[in-house]
């Protein structure tokens, strides 16, 4: 406990998850944009009663975060209600150049968490800023699926009936949905650690911290999700969007702690094992990156 509060001061923990909750804030409402626009059309592959409810949804979502009083629940109705592929389409750069943003800032952070006095160049943190972000989206879309489109459509037997499978759907559906939800936010934490920072090492020494990053996760997720339901009735009900918008921007920085708490871990765990954490040579992986950019 002492080596992480020596390395949690000496690293500005605190700074850092500062800096990624901010650029994650900017990337919040293109994502919104992009969310909205995509499943305002997807009513012919849903079917309307479904496209209905992920539409009440999201914006009981926003209502509760931002509170009733923003421009934002109807920015959002709006955007079921039309087919607006401009919107879209702009919503998916501005969510892009923000989440790539997000995940420089994520890969330098972590670089100093793991205490590497070589740091990537800047060609380099962007490219793994991009493909740290396609493959968020990837497990984003998965756990959206399983805690929030699948469920729409019904509890387990009767999904089950709408898929045409067998009754073994219903157990998998109702008992291993959410521990297959938590695996892939571990799976999803380990990589990230194992990308991003400018490293080489086993998987499986990433494994401590992204379990205790997801504990943290879970707890503050829950935590905030209880606090939204208080606050709706105080603070929030006040403010209206500025309160929304600050409660949001802190979850945000608390995550960004846990992020950065489970990197502490894995470089102490690490050093105290004796395990060397090499960091990539700056001269190979520029040759690296220019024999790719020639292909």
């Amino acid at each position: 406990m002492r080596d992480i509060i020596d390395e949690w001061s000496k690293d500005r923990v605190g700074g850092l998850a500062a800096e990624i909750a901010f650029f994650a804030l900017l990337g919040f409402f293109p994502a919104l944009i992009v969310l909205a626009a995509a499943l305002g059309s997807a009513d012919g592959i849903l079917g309307t009663a479904a496209a209905t409810d992920i539409e009440t949804w999201l914006v009981d979502q926003v209502t509760t975060v931002l509170g009733g009083d923003s421009n934002v629940e109807g920015v959002v109705r709006d955007l079921f209600a039309s087919d607006n592929g401009s919107a879209f389409t702009v919503g998916v750069a501005l969510a892009a150049y923000a989440a790539s943003r997000g995940f420089t800032a994520v890969v330098r952070a972590l670089d100093v968490a793991y205490d590497h006095e070589q740091q990537r160049n800047w060609l380099s943190t962007r490219i793994v800023g991009i493909g740290l972000t396609a493959m968020t989206i990837v497990v984003a879309a998965i756990v959206l699926m399983l805690i929030v489109v699948g469920p729409l459509f019904g509890e387990g037997a009767e999904l089950a009936e709408r898929l045409g499978v067998d009754g073994w759907f219903t157990v998998l559906w109702t008992w291993f949905r959410w521990p297959v939800v938590f695996l892939a936010l571990i799976g999803w934490a380990a990589s990230l650690y194992n990308i991003a920072p400018n490293h080489r090492s086993p998987w499986k020494y990433e494994l401590p911290g992204a379990l205790l990053a997801s504990v943290w996760w879970t707890v503050v997720s829950l935590g905030f999700g209880t606090y939204l339901g208080l606050a709706s009735r105080g603070a929030n009900a006040i403010f209206g969007f500025l309160g929304g918008a600050l409660s949001l921007l802190f979850w945000l920085y608390l995550m960004a702690m846990g992020l950065l708490l489970g990197a502490e871990v894995n470089s102490i765990i690490a050093t105290r094992r004796g395990v060397i954490l090499e960091a990539v040579p700056r001269e190979r992986l520029d040759r690296w990156v220019k024999r790719a950019l020639r292909r």
